[in-house]
């Protein structure tokens, strides 16, 4: 008899990653905090707080695809997935700045639990080539201003 999943339980896998395993940060977009279906991530940025959606060594689905991958290396099995929630304004999104600085802090503090490099932080397109975080796929300065603030440096993260 094949076990039922709940809807929940469709959008990620139940596994124990260990710490060695977890090597990439994807930051994705998620317009008015809206995650697209079958998808998800570890962690989603609103203006004011973070939300912990599922537990670290769990493998979030939020950078698979059905096409190609154009990084070598990255996938959902290796990596933590974090949402900015974007706004819509003039029918194009863009994030709050207080909603990049959050998400800043967030990823300056996975990066230290996990050792990860700042070459290592990637927007969702370095992984697939799909157009998320829109806001940072669109204006190149904008993910080089958040890459750098993760840094401290001009060193810009996830060039491609």
């Amino acid at each position: 008899m094949q076990s039922r999943q709940t809807a929940d339980e469709r959008k990620h896998l139940r596994t124990e990653r260990g710490r060695a395993q977890i090597r990439y940060i994807v930051i994705h977009g998620a317009v008015n905090g809206r995650l697209a279906a079958g998808t998800s991530v570890h962690y989603i940025v609103l203006g004011d707080r973070t939300q912990q959606q599922m537990r670290e060594q769990e493998t979030a689905w939020h950078c698979g695809t059905r096409g190609v991958y154009y990084h070598p290396y990255c996938r959902n099995g290796n990596s933590i997935g974090v949402a900015l929630c974007s706004r819509v304004r003039d029918g194009r999104q863009v994030f709050l700045p207080g909603t990049v600085r959050r998400a800043q802090a967030l990823v300056r503090m996975l990066m230290e639990r996990y050792g990860i490099p700042a070459e290592n932080v990637l927007r969702h397109y370095d992984v697939t080539h799909k157009t998320c975080p829109a806001p940072f796929v669109e204006h190149a300065a904008s993910w080089t201003a958040f890459c750098v603030g993760l840094a401290g440096t001009k060193a810009k993260a996830g060039s491609g």
